[in-house]
This record gives structure tokens, C-alpha cells and sequence, in this order.
């Protein structure tokens, strides 16, 4: 069987960003695919976290700079003129990505996410290659629901997202279960206090990290009653002086085996509604008190969906209520401890990555 060249399309913060890495290594590590790749290729901007990450593979991955569009749904002036002139971009890179997909003799293209996808699998779709997609939320984005229409193989986290669906985990990181601890064993319920992790990252989340250090002075018995680790973000580090002197650890960036060294001894999590940090929580049987951002609809569908199935918390910062309810919320969970882990986790993440390769290689 000739080998497949393979372009691996979509955009995002590190949490869409690492899947894809995740995805990547399996590819490359198993012998059952890495003896029929010929080169991945990664397609985004120049200097991205995309770029950065595919330099960890440069030989058998290769980055290519394309033009690319993004849809503004505001309806004021600038962003009508700034959609017509994407419209542009948008017709730019269908040419650019129809001319890149047969120089590199590409067979497979895999969309994941966002904008940047969208010029790779209409030209994908003209010239009759293999289109994969993967949706990870409830509520499928633009792009997906167009790919959608043309895929040979649609994968989804959620059921009854497409009428044609394959209903897998969440694309999660191996690096996150540590191979020296036991799974099957009943996590300790003698320690004096729960853990809860905050992880708001970089996604709007200086509201979530203020509101708890307001509470934090206002209560101090909080850090009497938990331990309490929190992770910033690389974007938020200005932060760490709100926390001065209150009895917490702090990260700024944490790689994928540290996070799952803490998901492993984590109570609660405090989290935006992103679902590669839902599915993570859930994979270490963490109960998740959920703050979406106030001006995405997808995390709020992502929100009510845990909550109805997994007995979550969801809250909504805009509310005037906001600071005490998440209080309340803290102070109702004083004796949560978790009774169990997700059977064989790193089993559960690598037969995620091997049906989406083989319907991308197969």
C-alpha cells in the first residue's frame, strides 16, 4: 500500500492545539501508521503555537503558511468591511490550498476546528480527498457543520450532534496518565481536605481569578478548608500578586504530565466550559464547578450538558450574584472527595486516536 500524505487543519488556544500534537505522536509511535505516512503536513500562520508544535516533528511533519478567513457575527461597520475583505482571503485560499494539496500529493485531510480549516476541505472537497472531521462540543461550529456535508468520516464526542456520527472520547494527551500510579485503586479518602484545581487559562479568564481572590479575603477559612492549586495561563501571570500570601500553589504553565498529576489527587476543578478540560476532569472523575465565558454559546451548551449528565455545576459570572454563589458553591463542597477513577484511562484515550487515524490512513 502506497503511503498517505496527510494535512491536518484547525486553529486555537493550547486545549485545541495539544489534541492535535496528541493525535500527531500516536501517528507517529504505532507501526501500524507511521509505516504508511509519507509527511504530515500542518497548515496555520507563521510564528503560532501551531508552528511551534509541529517543529517538535520537523521531518515527518511539515508547516505551511496559508491565507485563511474568519466570519465576524457583530454588525457594526468595520465588521461588515473586515467579513468582505476575509471574503477575499477566504477565495485566496481555496486557489492557494487547491494548488498545495496536489504539489503535495495529499490524500487525507483532517478538520478539526475553526476558520482555518475551511479553505483546506472546500478545496479538499473540489478535488474528491479523504475529509476526516472531529466535533468535541455540543453545538457544532461553522465550519464542521459545512465539512460535515462532504466528509467521508465524521467523529464526534457528543451523540446526535450530525445525523452521521461516530460518537468517540474527547482527542486527549497520553502525557496525561502517569504510568506509575494505579488507577484501580480507591483514591484516599482519610486526607483532611479536598483538592480543587482552578483552571481558567487564558480564555477571558481574569474575571474568574479575581472573583476568587475577592473571596478568598473576604474568607479566609477557604484555604483552611482546601488545598488549593491554580493554574494561570501564560497570559495571566500579572496575576500571581492577588494571591500573595494566601496559602496556595500557583503555575503559570503546567505541560500535559504535570495536569495530569493533578487531576489525579483533584477534588473539584473550577473551569471554563472548554471540552478537552471537561473530558480531561472527567477522565480523573473530577466534579467540575463550570464558569463558560459569557459571550460563547458553546460553552454554555457544553456547561448544561455536564450538568445534566455528570451532576456538574454550572454558574453564571454575569450575574450580580456571582462572587457569593461561588462561595456557597465552595463552601457546600467542604467534604467532596472522589470515589473512583475512569477505568483504564490511557486505553480510553488511545482508542479514540487509533479509529480517528484509521479512517484518515484507511
Amino acid at each position: 500500500m502506497d503511503k498517505k500524505n496527510i494535512v491536518m487543519a484547525w486553529w486555537g488556544t493550547g486545549w485545541h492545539v495539544f489534541p492535535i500534537r496528541s493525535l500527531i505522536q500516536t501517528a507517529l509511535s504505532l507501526p501500524e501508521y507511521n509505516n504508511n505516512i509519507e509527511n504530515i503536513y500542518r497548515f496555520w500562520g507563521k510564528w503560532s503555537l501551531e508552528e511551534q508544535v509541529a517543529r517538535e516533528f520537523w521531518g515527518t511533519v511539515k508547516f505551511r503558511t496559508i491565507y485563511n478567513w474568519k466570519w465576524r457575527r457583530e454588525s457594526w461597520i468595520w465588521t461588515i468591511l473586515r467579513n468582505l475583505f476575509d471574503g477575499f482571503r477566504l477565495i485566496i485560499g481555496i486557489i492557494q490550498n487547491f494548488f498545495l494539496l496536489q504539489i503535495y500529493h495529499i490524500d487525507s485531510v483532517f478538520c478539526k476546528w475553526w476558520y482555518v480549516a475551511l479553505p483546506v476541505v472546500i478545496a479538499a472537497k473540489i478535488l474528491s480527498k479523504k475529509i476526516v472531521i472531529h466535533e468535541s462540543d455540543t453545538h457544532p461550529w461553522l465550519v464542521n457543520r459545512i465539512a460535515s456535508k462532504w466528509s467521508d468520516d465524521i467523529f464526534m464526542w457528543f451523540d446526535g450532534v450530525f445525523k452521521q456520527w461516530k460518537v468517540v472520547w474527547q482527542i486527549l494527551s497520553d502525557d496525561l496518565i502517569d504510568p506509575s500510579f494505579d488507577y484501580d485503586k480507591i483514591p484516599d479518602q482519610k486526607k483532611t481536605k479536598p483538592t480543587i484545581f482552578i483552571t481558567g487559562w487564558s480564555q477571558g479568564a481574569k474575571t474568574l481569578y479575581q472573583t476568587l481572590a475577592n473571596i478568598l479575603d473576604k474568607n479566609s477559612n477557604i484555604t483552611e478548608w482546601f488545598d488549593i492549586i491554580i493554574s494561570l495561563g501564560k497570559l495571566n501571570e500579572d496575576l500571581k500578586i492577588i494571591f500573595n500570601d494566601k496559602n496556595i500553589k500557583i503555575f503559570d504553565f503546567l505541560d500535559q504530565a504535570s495536569i495530569g498529576k493533578i487531576y489525579q489527587k483533584s477534588d473539584l476543578c473550577l473551569t471554563r466550559g472548554g471540552t478537552t478540560s471537561l473530558a480531561e476532569q472527567k477522565l480523573f472523575w473530577v466534579k467540575s464547578i463550570i464558569v463558560p465565558l459569557p459571550q460563547t454559546h458553546d460553552q454554555t451548551d457544553n456547561a448544561r450538558y455536564f450538568v445534566e449528565k455528570y451532576q456538574d455545576i454550572m454558574l453564571d459570572q454575569r450575574s450580580t450574584s456571582f462572587q457569593s454563589q461561588l462561595e456557597e458553591c465552595l463552601i457546600q463542597h467542604l467534604h467532596r472527595h472522589k470515589h473512583s477513577f475512569h477505568q483504564n484511562p490511557l486505553k480510553q484515550i488511545q482508542e479514540t486516536k487509533k479509529l480517528i487515524l484509521n479512517a484518515i490512513l484507511y
